[in-house]
């Protein structure tokens, strides 16, 4: 079986460059073609050490391992050891994706190929059958990365909140929504929008019906009903813009304290104004609130 310097160099250094390209989409990480090629290139020089048998112990792990490292600082020179980390683990992540295709897709078809120190040669293959791997283990990324996504999403944004007033406290499950902007026009405090269901028994007899009855509420109407109540002083309005939804308006109101925890954190917020909605937020009901991001 021959081997073609050439074909080897060419065929690394496309897939370095596919897996280094996909590690910068998946990381976010800045990057320059320029430093994708030249990291590229180097992956593909690694695999020339088949040809030079006194250099097998650079084949060893640590070895790997260290290419690896100065693969992913030549093409982002990450400044942070957890952004460094971070791309070397998706780095290693569409590495073994796409190695698991082209291993697939060698044992569903003709090609020759030989595995030598770890490192696995295809000595006949066509362009057709490169872009057939490659999109094969493009699909199985996206799918994959994307379930993984959602699921450490889950875990890092939902965060248990506790709303009190005076004597009362109800805990609800708080999802913190990046595209939450809303703050108070008056104080300028972050909102929090929460489910009527979720915070009804916090709230008195005479003021529930503030939240239900008013679909475009009227601020001197409200005003007049509650003349005589001291929840004059707390309530809110809080206008917000929506799909479907121009110049819309919500009744919020200020608690006496917001007690945000996730895992040993703990927040206790006191500028902070709760926005109530009369529907569902979540329809699989995993939460019932949407937090502001800056009280993350």
């Amino acid at each position: 079986m021959v081997l073609y310097a050439e074909y080897v160099f060419l065929e690394n250094f496309i897939m370095n460059y596919i897996i280094l390209s996909l590690t910068a989409k998946f990381g976010k990480a800045n990057h320059k073609k320029l430093q994708l090629v030249v990291a590229s290139s180097i992956g593909a020089f690694y695999a020339f050490i088949i040809f030079f048998p006194s250099l097998y112990f650079l084949f060893s792990i640590i070895m790997k391992v260290a290419c690896s490292m100065l693969i992913i600082v030549v093409a982002f020179t990450p400044y942070r050891f957890k952004d460094f980390f971070r791309l070397l683990g998706i780095f290693y992540l569409v590495t073994l994706i796409f190695g698991g295709a082209g291993i697939a897709l060698f044992y569903f078809t003709n090609f020759n190929g030989i595995i030598s120190n770890g490192i696995f040669y295809i000595t006949s293959i066509s362009v057709k059958n490169i872009i057939i791997s490659c999109g094969i283990g493009y699909v199985l990324i996206n799918f994959c990365w994307g379930y993984i996504q959602r699921q450490l999403g889950k875990e890092k944004v939902l965060m248990r909140v506790k709303i009190l007033i005076k004597e009362n406290v109800v805990e609800v499950t708080g999802l913190v929504d990046t595209g939450n902007s809303l703050t108070d026009p008056l104080t300028k405090y972050p909102v929090m929008v929460v489910e009527y269901d979720a915070i009804i028994s916090i709230l008195p007899k005479d003021i529930q019906g503030l939240f239900t009855n008013y679909s475009a509420p009227n601020l001197s109407e409200i005003l007049n009903s509650l003349q005589d109540s001291p929840w004059v002083t707390r309530l809110r309005f809080i206008p917000f813009e929506a799909l479907g939804t121009e110049n819309g308006m919500l009744i919020g109101f200020k608690p006496d304290a917001v007690i945000i925890e996730k895992d040993s954190n703990v927040k206790n917020i006191k500028n902070i104004i709760i926005a109530v909605y009369c529907k569902r937020l979540s329809k699989t009901g995993d939460y019932s609130a949407l937090l502001h991001p800056d009280l993350a």
